[in-house]
């Protein structure tokens, strides 16, 4: 349902709960955005933190185990008590190694002491000579000698420290409580002619991760090598992967690995050595459970208020614009045609004063309708009474045929066909049946007009018709031509003799029709005066009076040039525009519109010429759809 189907009230009261509403909610989500954006930076701090204590105990245990292989490597007693009993070892030939030879190298392992307790450390000399710190009772630890650690030290330079990482406990019983061991390597030489020896120290894996427990338990931290692969971690079955699948759906529940990942806050510190770097996850629900439950609880809260709130706004706005529902259904019922109703509203409010309003618009109509009624009834009285007064137009045109008849009985042709003439225009004049005739019947009626005025003067006025044969039966407005005739014989030939020449053509689909004089003509200043009264009709009101402003002299001229008719002076000139013309125009332009055109040409010589271009018809239906169609 579209909001303008509503009504006036269900929109004021949508639109209240909404301005109460938006401001509430956009509220609730930018306090719950910036808390929690507090919240992160606060958990990213605390995160950093715990990084700067796991990153000063983890640098100390690695840096214990280098310093270790720094004292086995540099040591002089130390590398002569291993060359010693490298040497007993190759002489005994039997893989046996004198008790006297051993004793020094272990007793300097053994004085070794290590930073967080238990160190693991192996030396592998050349031929298969191995000392170790721990007791090897059923560790074959020869196998070391095949790790692929040991092809790619090869390649090194000697005193070259290899991170090996994490790996399995090779120290057989401790296996079960230290699972992982994580080792570093120390290439070495005895002699400068022998092969690499190596030194293996390694630290259960439980030294590097407990004090992740200790110092961040609501947090997820880890060690991490420069392949982004687990070196140490709290849960052993994550060593060795990768962070996204240390988030295992039975740890996180439901959530799959991919987007478990971005609901925890990472913050990375990077070890100055191996590439190494700790990263912490932080749960987001961790950061967030105080405030998630402190946002439920205000989203409540809100909820609550909004609804009683709404509850009451309903109210107060049902109260207040029941008077305006009222009105609207006194409104509906007096547009069904009830005039009766009334909303009898009180009060000095504006809702008083409108009803008040209505009301008395209502009586005012009422009465106007019982005056137009009674002028309605008196209005078709006097017409009654008119037609019943009106002298039937076949009496008069009988009257006139029964004179014609005992004129012509007499002898007097020419008084007979004066009479037949007037029958004839006077008939064209009342009929009003059709609106349009055919150019043949119009140029006939002009004729019966000229006939008259000779009738009536001394001089004669020769009136001529050339019309092209495919135009005699074009349709067009009753009495076009006749205006414009008269126009010629008073004010062009001034009631004098001379000649008017009726001429018609057909170019396309238009219609064009000449009447021209040989009387006074016009001057440029005339045609130009006469054009712009013309245009008069369809002018702007601006244009019209600037127009006005600036032809006034020439009108006043012309006024008083205009030539003397009844009761003027001989010699003076009538206007060149008569209103016959002015009204001819301004008919054939609300008929045709832009089609139509006049023109005026007035020679040098005398005279005067108007053409006319309308759109061509042939029947009396085809131009009274084109006039039904232009909506006139």
């Amino acid at each position: 349902m579209s909001l303008s189907s509503f009504g006036w009230r269900k929109k004021l009261i949508t639109s209240a709960l909404l301005c109460l509403f938006i401001p509430s909610l956009l509220t609730l989500l930018i306090t719950g955005l910036n808390t929690r954006n507090e919240l992160k930076e606060k958990a990213v701090v605390k995160a950093e933190q715990s990084l700067e204590v796991a990153d000063l105990y983890v640098s100390n245990l690695v840096t214990d185990m280098l310093k270790a292989s720094n004292t086995l490597q540099y040591d002089s007693e130390m590398m002569t008590a291993m060359r010693t009993a490298w040497s007993s070892y190759r002489k005994s030939g039997d893989g046996k190694l004198d008790f006297f030879a051993y004793k020094p190298v272990a007793e300097k392992l053994d004085q070794l002491t290590f930073f967080g307790g238990k160190t693991y450390v192996t030396i592998l000399l050349p031929g298969g000579l191995i000392f170790t710190n721990y007791s090897t009772y059923r560790n074959d630890l020869t196998y070391m000698y095949k790790e692929p650690w040991v092809d790619n030290m090869t390649l090194e330079p000697v005193n070259t420290t290899y991170w090996l990482g994490t790996q399995p406990n090779y120290v057989h019983g401790d296996a079960a409580d230290s699972p992982n061991v994580v080792t570093i390597i120390r290439s070495f030489q005895l002699f400068a002619n022998t092969g690499k020896a190596y030194i293996v120290l390694s630290k259960p894996e439980e030294q590097f991760h407990e004090i992740f427990s200790k110092y961040a338990a609501d947090q997820k931290m880890m060690l991490m090598n420069g392949e982004d692969r687990i070196i140490s971690h709290p849960e052993t079955s994550a060593i060795g992967g990768t962070i996204e699948a240390s988030l295992t759906p039975e740890q996180e529940g439901e959530a799959s690995p991919a987007p478990a990942l971005r609901d925890y806050i990472r913050v990375e510190h990077s070890l100055s050595y191996a590439g190494w770097s700790i990263v912490s996850l932080t749960p987001y629900k961790a950061a967030t459970g105080t405030i998630n439950g402190f946002l439920n609880d205000l989203i409540i809260l809100q909820v609550l208020f909004f609804l009683l709130f709404s509850a009451v706004l309903i109210y107060l706005l049902r109260q207040l614009t029941r008077p305006i529902v009222q009105l609207a259904k006194i409104a509906e019922r007096v547009d069904a045609g009830n005039l009766n109703a009334r909303s009898r509203f009180g009060g000095q409010d504006e809702v008083g004063r409108l009803g008040a309003s209505f009301d008395r618009m209502l009586d005012r109509i009422k009465e106007m309708i019982h005056q137009i009624k009674r002028e309605q009834d008196r209005k078709r009285m006097a017409e009654l009474e008119l037609l019943q007064a009106q002298i039937n137009p076949h009496f008069l045109f009988n009257t006139l045929n029964s004179i014609r008849l005992r004129v012509l009985m007499k002898g007097e042709k020419d008084i007979a066909e004066i009479v037949g003439s007037l029958s004839t225009l006077l008939r064209m004049t009342i009929n009003r049946n059709n609106e349009f005739i055919t150019l043949y019947d119009e140029v006939a009626t002009v004729k019966e007009y000229m006939r008259l005025m000779n009738f009536r003067h001394v001089e004669k006025v020769e009136l001529t018709s050339n019309l092209a044969s495919d135009t005699l039966l074009a349709m067009l407005p009753r009495f076009t031509l006749q205006p414009l005739i008269e126009n010629a014989y008073m004010h062009g030939l001034r009631q004098k003799e001379g000649h008017i020449d009726v001429q018609s053509w057909k170019q396309g689909h238009l219609l064009f029709i000449s009447i021209q004089d040989d009387g006074i003509g016009m001057t440029e200043e005339e045609q130009a005066a006469l054009l712009g009264r013309l245009a008069e009709q369809v002018e702007p009101p601006e244009q019209s009076e600037q127009r006005e402003q600036h032809e006034q002299p020439l009108r006043q001229q012309f006024a008083n040039d205009r030539p003397q008719t009844s009761g003027q002076r001989n010699g003076e000139r009538s206007p060149v525009s008569g209103i016959g013309l002015k009204n001819v125009h301004e008919r054939l332009r609300m008929i045709y519109g832009e089609v139509y055109q006049l023109q005026i040409e007035s020679p040098q010589g005398g005279g005067l010429k108007l053409v006319l271009r309308i759109p061509i018809s042939m029947g009396q239906e085809a131009i009274e759809d084109e006039y039904r169609s232009a909506g006139r």
